[in-house]
């Protein structure tokens, strides 16, 4: 399976890493690229917390909606503290933490956090992978 996952990352990924400027033509691109990370990661985070259909069913949505909070603190440039965002952050999960007790037992909804963290650190490798594939393709390339 995590081979499988890596695979689909690194196709992903591809098209991040493959240099261009913005284009209008290829944002539908990035898009669907965005789709298939996000995909692959609710498949990595069900897998991690070996979430049944109907506990990914009432799952999903509780953390989308986290998810959608966090970047809402993330993205705020009014408030420039830094502590104070991570400490935003650190309730908000604490607060989800208490939503995915409910659907989930507590030691997986302690592990939600965990697997996020775990996917997002896989995806980072994936991409230092390509990028330096990339550069030592380039670099074979100049040398012709």
């Amino acid at each position: 399976m995590k081979s499988i996952l890596i695979l689909f990352t690194s196709l992903a990924l591809y098209s991040y890493s493959n240099g261009q400027s913005f284009n209008p033509e290829r944002a539908d691109v990035k898009s669907n690229d965005l789709r298939k990370i996000q995909a692959m990661e609710m498949a990595f985070i069900t897998k991690e917390l070996n979430l049944n259909p109907d506990e990914a069913q009432k799952f999903w949505p509780i953390f989308n909606q986290y998810r959608n909070e966090i970047k809402g603190i993330a993205s705020n440039k009014v408030s420039t503290d830094r502590l104070d965002k991570q400490q935003k952050m650190l309730d908000l999960r604490k607060k989800y933490r208490e939503d995915f007790t409910k659907v989930i037992a507590q030691d997986r909804a302690n592990r939600v956090f965990g697997a996020e963290e775990d996917f997002k650190s896989l995806v980072r490798r994936e991409f230092q992978k390509r990028q330096s594939e990339k550069r030592q393709f380039e670099g074979r390339k100049k040398g012709f």
